[in-house]
């Protein structure tokens, strides 16, 4: 490869110029501009984004359509559909024997070297030119009236398949080929290549949105637990410190992940960084997985980077943080008659149970008013209760309810006697019934059980 020297070409009045000095002052300025990029970031290299034809690919033809990034050696490359500039397809038959599982491909161009032609008039893929010689007419900026038909350099890229000679070529491996259950080629569904954003790899982008998804789900639950004061302040007892810490990690890393995802302009390192960091922070809710046990960064692979990161931030948001309480909401029927049924089975076991009821008369007519109009019973005997104006499972109104519950603006709180016969009926068929007639307006109210698990038995 032709060396490229910091030395600056002197240059001085009355000598005489040749093409050499204008290629020696060429490779010190590509230097130049390599060291001071090498020096703020070590991955100068990579996919920005790239378009490979999946329709051919199946047939068994590799066609790269479009590409923008920089290959290992500093050489930037942009070519779109249909662009020129862009490597010839591929077959891949050859290259691919049925023993093999992946076919690696790589993105290269013939380095520039001492001793041989760097630019060709004519070029084809056997060639070792850089550069194919282009002419093109170039209008004079100045003045916009003469054009001066001017010759330039294109890069001479190619596509090089597996264990084809990478030698004397500036390359960056793009992607792995493999075979589905049918045998058709498909690309592989992990592999990453080295990308200067994101939006390099459909499948670093795929792993994000994944995540955010996973987050967003965690903390919308995790937000539904938390105590209202009012309709703008929450509170946190003593007992939702674990809820409260990891309500605080998922919202402070929320924010960032989704610019990630949206904006995909981030470096696969800073993505790396940001879940890194999440990782660290979710250990602590985790006796399984030891912090220092991460993997670490590798631009070269970060398949194995991100795979098991995200894989090891999906096992801890997964894993159970103890439900404080079990909800069951009840749904209305325009007779004034509420249902619902105790599918969990946590329900049969809860030692206190909680009936949130919102309604819009004002909060201290319900909590007087409702105990003396409700009937509760299971299915089979609310019709019966209802019937004979039989009191069912006594309501209690409490303005402090247990801190297991949510608490929320505009609702009224009632404690289950659980002791209480009708109740038990309500275990033994897991089906609850109350009826509430006028004046609560089915169309306008909102009724939930809740149940309290006892904090000595697994959720």
């Amino acid at each position: 490869m032709a060396r490229r020297y910091l030395d600056r070409v002197v240059w001085s009045e009355g000598m005489l110029m040749c093409p050499q000095h204008l290629q020696q002052n060429d490779l010190f300025h590509e230097a130049t501009l390599a060291a001071r990029i090498g020096a703020v970031s070590p991955f100068d290299f990579g996919v920005m984004t790239q378009t490979i034809d999946e329709g051919e690919l199946k047939s068994g033809v590799l066609k790269l359509s479009a590409f923008t990034g920089v290959l290992s050696g500093g050489l930037p490359l942009d070519f779109g559909i249909g662009d020129a500039g862009g490597p010839s397809s591929r077959p891949i038959e050859e290259q691919f024997p049925s023993t093999a599982t992946i076919l690696e491909v790589y993105l290269a161009v013939p380095s520039a070297r001492e001793g041989i032609p760097n630019f060709q008039d004519v070029v084809d893929d056997s060639s070792a030119a850089r550069y194919k010689t282009i002419n093109r007419p170039v209008p004079d900026l100045t003045i916009a009236k003469t054009e001066q038909i001017i010759g330039f350099g294109r890069p001479n890229v190619t596509l090089l398949l597996g264990n084809e000679s990478r030698e004397d070529f500036e390359t960056l491996k793009i992607a792995e080929i493999v075979r589905d259950a049918t045998g058709s080629f498909k690309l592989s569904d992990n592999y990453i290549p080295p990308c200067l954003q994101v939006s390099g790899s459909k499948v670093l982008i795929g792993y994000a949105q994944n995540l955010l998804s996973v987050m967003l789900t965690k903390q919308r639950a995790l937000s539904e637990t938390r105590r209202q004061v009012d309709a703008a302040a929450v509170e946190f007892t003593s007992q939702d410190i674990t809820r409260f810490l990891l309500l605080n990690a998922l919202n402070t890393h929320i924010p960032v992940l989704r610019h990630t995802v949206e904006s995909q302009k981030l470096s696969p390192h800073g993505l790396y960084i940001a879940l890194i960091q999440l990782a660290g922070e979710l250990t602590t809710f985790s006796s399984e997985i030891d912090p220092s046990s991460f993997p670490k960064f590798s631009y070269t692979d970060l398949r194995s980077t991100f795979e098991p990161l995200i894989g090891a931030i999906n096992q801890m948001l997964g894993a159970t943080v103890r439900e404080r309480c079990i909800t069951v909401p009840l749904e209305s029927r325009a007779d004034g008659m509420w249902i619902g049924q105790l599918k969990d089975d946590r329900l049969l076991h809860c030692p206190r149970y909680v009936l949130a009821v919102e309604a819009q008369s004002p909060q201290q007519e319900t909590a007087n008013r409702l105990p003396k109009l409700s009937k509760i019973a299971s299915w089979k005997q609310i019709n019966a209760i209802v019937q004979s104006a039989t009191p069912g499972a006594p309501l209690t109104p409490t303005h402090r309810p247990p801190p297991e519950i949510p608490v929320r603006p505009k609702q009224v709180y009632f404690v289950v006697a659980t002791e209480d016969r009708y109740w038990r009926q309500i275990i033994t068929e897991k089906t609850i019934a109350l009826y509430l007639p006028p004046p609560f307006d089915p169309s306008k109210a909102k009724i939930t059980l809740m149940g309290i698990p006892d904090r000595h038995t697994n959720a």
